[in-house]
């Protein structure tokens, strides 16, 4: 019952960063606990469906856990993201590791001690990997002085940019993160600034009145790109305003207008088209070693060098599986194509479908320009199947196929299509444990069995966790 409290010492660390421990047969949920820390708990909520609650802190009861360490962000705790950056970074590779464990302990060939899961990879930086900064706009008063005159409804309003609270549509301010590139939350800064002056009015969205709803900040070597989604019909001029200021920061290469009425929550809507108001639409990415045009919605990995270094093992895992050289590779779930390009950097042809149409744009012009065996075919990886079978039937057998599906893993469609194909081998890239035990359960009842499983952090300070698995048909 709400208002109870209990005893719980935390054994583990969920998603949101709560410890969770057990009293009287119930999973307690609690915030600021770490693992090995005891507290009276106060229960704020009780599942009706299982035996599973949640509270927070009343007493500490005992030492604070030597893992324990003092967060880098000024927002830790209120912003509700990178919520295990109370815990020192070993103590996070390891509990990334044990949700690997957890999740695929029901495959057949984990169950059965056949492979190992590795240590989690560890990202080279904790702080400032982040190349992408994706900012909700909100309201707060404006401090006024008494001696001034009376000011007009905007010019009264201090715009925050910054992330909701857990659970809540209350607007927390980041700027002053230190998990995005430094660039990224100085253009920030300069953008608030340039939204205020301009007059632009916070989005609010319980009445759907306003104009700014929501800040994107992408940095690839320095540069950077920025979009402003915005609610249709707000003014040219207000934009033409912050744009002008962008104008004068070196950094900036550009600043689009993406116009959102949505109310799902999405960000940047599938299929919107950016108005350019300053430079250019897009900033040159690396993957590679090959120069790929990304736009504000194209999904790219955040964490530059840590991505590099799967794609790389990825390249490595498929190219060692057999003898010599696989001729051709299919890759489904492409994106911008990191891993197809690197295979194809190897010499392998590679097929590689992706649904968004926007991301095989660029990813076709990449490889182009680059001189490399890679074709890309834009659809759903499920219904590409005749085609993909018409491309492939000049190279006889695939040797391999590699799979890099969202968080939901593979669809039935995409996971019949890779049994049809059949390849030798299947590396799959995972970034939810649970939907990757559940491919990995289903694969295996047709004859594919892991025998390396790697995971990689690209996310320090969050429960997120990479997983890269090779496949081999018996």
């Amino acid at each position: 019952m709400p208002g109870e409290r209990c005893d719980v010492t935390a054994t583990e660390l969920d998603d949101a960063g709560c410890g969770v421990g057990t009293s009287e047969g119930r999973r307690i949920h609690a915030v600021d606990l770490l693992p090995g820390e005891r507290a009276e708990i106060a229960i704020d909520h009780a599942s009706p469906h299982r035996p599973e609650a949640w509270g927070r802190i009343v007493r500490r009861l005992g030492a604070a856990s030597a893992d324990r360490v003092t967060p880098q962000c000024p927002a830790f705790g209120r912003c509700g993201g990178c919520t295990w950056q109370h815990l020192a970074y070993p103590a996070q590779l390891v509990a990334k590791r044990r949700r690997v464990v957890d999740a695929l302990a029901a495959v057949p060939a984990v169950r059965g001690g056949a492979v190992a899961i590795a240590d989690v990879r560890p990202s080279p930086d904790q702080l400032g990997y982040r190349n992408k900064g994706k900012y909700v706009v909100g309201r707060a008063p404006r401090a006024t002085d008494p001696g001034m005159g009376a000011t007009s409804p905007a010019e009264s309003v201090h715009v925050v940019l910054g992330a909701y609270a857990p659970r809540t549509h209350t607007v927390i301010d980041t700027i002053g993160c230190r998990v995005v590139a430094p660039i990224i939350d100085e253009i920030a800064t300069w953008v608030r600034g340039a939204a205020e002056r301009a007059q632009l009015v916070p989005y609010e969205e319980a009445t759907r009145a306003g104009e700014l709803r929501y800040v994107v900040v992408r940095e690839a070597a320095g540069d950077v790109l920025v979009a402003l989604v915005v609610a249709t019909g707000t003014p040219r001029g207000k934009l033409e305003k912050v744009a002008d200021a962008l104008s004068r920061h070196p950094a900036v290469r550009g600043l689009v207008a993406i116009a959102n009425d949505r109310r799902d929550g999405a960000i940047v809507p599938s299929g919107s088209s950016a108005q350019v108001l300053l430079g250019h639409g897009y900033l040159v990415e690396q993957l590679a070693g090959v120069s790929v045009a990304v736009g504000v919605a194209e999904f790219l990995q955040v964490n530059r060098a840590q991505a590099g270094a799967l794609y790389a093992r990825v390249a490595e895992l498929a190219l060692t599986a057999s003898a010599g050289a696989p001729r051709v590779a299919v890759e489904l779930y492409a994106g911008l194509g990191g891993i197809g390009l690197t295979l194809a950097r190897a010499g392998v042809r590679v097929v590689a479908a992706e649904i968004d149409p926007d991301a095989v744009a660029q990813l076709r012009r990449a490889a182009e320009r680059a001189g490399l065996p890679l074709e890309a075919l834009a659809g759903d990886a499920a219904e590409l199947g005749p085609e993909l079978r018409a491309r492939l039937e000049a190279d006889g057998a695939l040797g391999i196929a590699v799979v890099n599906p969202p968080r939901k893993g593979l669809s039935d469609g995409a996971r019949a299509l890779l049994v049809e194909l059949s390849p030798a081998t299947i590396v799959y890239v995972s970034c939810a444990p649970d939907s990757l035990a559940r491919d990995l359960v289903a694969l295996a009842d047709h004859g594919y069995t892991p025998d390396a499983i790697e995971p990689f952090d690209l996310m320090p300070g969050t429960a997120q966790v990479e997983t890269v698995v090779r496949l081999r048909r018996a």
